[in-house]
């Protein structure tokens, strides 16, 4: 029947470019498009083609066919990157074969909103809604960002309705007694003041059906998302602009590992809110300022139901622990434009505050697992880009200094470790180079450093627990790499053509390990490495362009390739990282003739390592492979409806991200959209 199924929409997409229904051709899809113009790379805005980095571009159009409401959706079935999931409310992901990271404020992969940091230790809590597109900056970017920038840089870029008045009202409804409703308007109220309001609810109230055909206890759940934005022109050319946001997700079910059946669900609460403005302008014809400011906190409440754990034996439902995270930071940027050339300066300030606490079975506080922590991190930066050869040859250099005062804060019900602040610096330089020939080949080189900084624990914590005490090194160093990327790119959109093929290599120094000191105290220092390399590729032709079509139909692949991750062991040995597959493709066709828009993708993941959390010893076990299909279409009519079909996992595949947190089955999607 699956098969059956594939054949039949198959044969849709090849006689759909007989139909003919729409008078203008649409863009070509399925990759990025030559002449985009991207700010992630150099943060300032470039054509993409002529930028040394590496940089994929997830458009409007693309979210909408993409089957999934979480961004790590979004990431993982358009940009071939790395993700782990644990059920529906928790979930990261990992960039050139770094090992996908789900919470804290330390990770090897940065989220941006904006271009600001997006405040979020968890990818569920920022949905994929009022995005105009989605920028993967792949490869070291700590001399632009600093931490954290190790394996790339995602930055999400909202909607921003200047000119006439749009909006939109959708409902719909799907499997597991699914239904959503979603909302958005904005536009000019004069000629010099715009606003732009959205709002989605999504609710799921049933437990989903896995690939097998059984029924996964525990995962209803029900989250909400809005956004506001206020702007206004104060001159010819200066801007301001303001805003909000915010994520709820309310009684999100946790099923626990199915390795333990259904003892261990419970329930969470996750609320993230996020505020920010931003004022720029010119100064002279050739200096471009703008400040932006923001705060965001995330709130995570948890809430389990299982019991015969510490002083949780005789106990059903109980609030278990939660933690609150805040950002509060700015950002002063000039850009200086001096001929065909540019030089961006900037100043970054951030500040990090994280809470936890832990509660008994009366509700009553008890010592959290870890003690508050502050992150304080004030930098500079400087990027240059230097055009030569009539604009074909783009070299660009620049490099950034940070420091860092990292700190255990006093906690409340904690009293077995000594608060302390320790401080750190670093410099992070990159240099690129980017040739285009007339005929639209592109060769790109890239090289750069990037670090990740010690957490307050590693560095600053002197904490005794189960009987052991485990010290702070102050004299840690940041994890650092080195990587380096080449590649080749052919991009002719007249003749509906568009390719690179990168490859990357990383050597990672000063990974940070525990040792132990005595047989009750240990401490953390800088001793193992890591070494990855891979290539990445991507193609796309749309069979409308070369044929003037006033239609496209296009096939199109992604794909990253890890040849080798390993990271060293304390015996000096090599082993393969964890949760890094060895090879990630998305692959499918697209139409789109401005009445009626299809996607069918697929996504396979190769296999990859992890251990089994389950079994005495914790062995190494090996994931299996497999492969997702989804399908997507909409049809347009009467000018202002739409009526959406989205199927998810489209052959009923058993499958998973983590072992232990099965994926659902398939699921069918319908919606209808009101807009103006």
């Amino acid at each position: 029947m699956n098969q059956k199924i594939i054949a039949a929409l198959t044969t849709v997409f090849l006689l759909l470019p007989a139909i003919g229904f729409a008078e203008k051709s649409p863009a070509n899809k399925g990759a990025t498009s030559v002449d985009d113009t991207v700010v992630t790379a150099t943060r300032s805005e470039e054509e993409i083609n002529k930028i040394p980095a590496r940089v994929e571009v997830i458009d409007s159009q693309d979210i909408e066919l993409t089957a999934g409401e979480t961004l790590t959706e979004q990431l993982k079935k358009n940009a071939s990157i790395g993700v782990i999931e644990y059920g529906t409310d928790l979930s990261g992901i990992g960039i050139r074969g770094f090992r996908p990271e789900f919470s804290g404020i330390t990770k090897h992969t940065l989220i941006l909103i904006d271009g600001r940091p997006a405040g979020a230790t968890n990818l569920s809590s920022i949905l994929s809604d009022n995005i105009e597109r989605i920028e993967i900056l792949k490869g070291p970017a700590s001399s632009l960002y600093g931490g954290e920038a190790m394996g790339g840089v995602v930055n999400i870029i909202t909607k921003k309705n200047t000119g006439k008045l749009t909006g939109l009202a959708e409902v719909g409804a799907g499997s597991y007694n699914t239904n959503f409703q979603k909302a958005a308007i904005g536009g000019g109220i004069t000629e010099r003041i715009d606003f732009d309001i959205s709002a989605r609810r999504y609710d799921q109230r049933n437990n989903f059906q896995m690939g097998n055909g059984s029924t996964r206890s525990s995962t209803s759940f029900q989250t909400q998302n809005g956004d506001v934005r206020f702007g206004a022109d104060l001159g010819d050319t200066w801007r301001f602009d303001i805003g909000a946001d915010g994520y709820q997700g309310k009684d999100v079910e946790q099923p626990g590992d199915i390795y333990n059946g259904d003892i261990q669900s419970g329930k969470k609460d996750v609320d993230r809110w996020a505020v920010d403005s931003t004022i720029g302008g010119m100064i002279g014809q050739n200096n471009e300022v703008s400040l932006t400011a923001y705060q965001t906190k995330e709130l995570n409440e948890n809430f389990q139901d299982y019991t015969g754990f510490g002083p949780y034996t005789s106990v059903d439902t109980y609030h278990a622990y939660d933690s609150e995270t805040s950002w509060i930071g700015f950002q002063l940027k000039d850009t200086i434009s001096i001929s065909t050339h540019k030089i961006i300066l900037g100043i970054d300030y951030q500040d990090i505050d994280k809470e936890s606490r832990r509660y008994n079975t009366t509700g009553s506080r008890i010592a959290p697992y870890s003690p508050d922590e502050n992150r304080d991190n004030i930098a500079g930066y400087i990027e240059t880009i230097w055009r030569f050869m009539d604009k074909r040859l783009t070299a660009s250099l620049g490099c950034r200094y940070d420091t860092f005062d990292v700190s255990t804060e006093v906690t409340p019900y904690l009293t077995t470790f000594t608060p302390k602040t320790e401080s750190f610096d670093t410099f992070s330089p990159r240099a690129g180079l980017n040739y285009l020939f007339d005929r639209g080949l592109r060769l790109h080189t890239t090289v750069g450093k990037a670090f990740v900084p010690p957490t307050a624990a590693q560095l600053a914590a002197s904490i005794t627990s189960w009987g052991t005490t485990t010290t702070g090194n102050p004299d840690l160093d940041p994890e650092s790499s080195i990587t380096w990327d080449a590649g080749v790119g052919f991009n002719r959109s007249q003749a509906g053509f568009s390719s690179d093929i990168t490859y990357f290599h990383t050597d990672v120094d000063d990974k940070i390990i525990t040792e132990n000191t005595s047989s009750t105290t240990r401490t953390y220092k800088n001793s193992l490495g890591a070494e990855i390399h891979g290539l990445e590729y991507m193609l796309s032709f749309d069979f409308g362009a070369p044929l003037n079509w006033n239609r496209s139909l296009t096939i199109f692949i992604n794909g990253t390739r890890i040849f080798n991750a390993e990271e060293e062991q304390t015996d000096k040995t090599m082993k393969d990282i964890k949760n890094v597959a060895s090879h990630t493709i998305n692959y499918g066709i697209g139409y789109d003739d401005g009445m009626i828009e299809a996607k069918l993708n697929a996504r396979y993941q190769g296999p990859m390592k992890d251990n089994d959390w389950n079994t005495t010893g914790y062995p190494e076990v090996e994931y299996p492979s497999f492969t997702v299909v989804d399908f997507s279409t909409s049809l347009k009519f009467m000018d202002h409806h739409k009526f959406m079909v989205n199927i998810e996992n489209l052959l009923d595949h058993d499958y998973y991200e983590k072992r232990g947190f099965p994926k659902p089955g398939i699921g069918f999607y319908v919606s209808y959209r009101y807009s103006f």
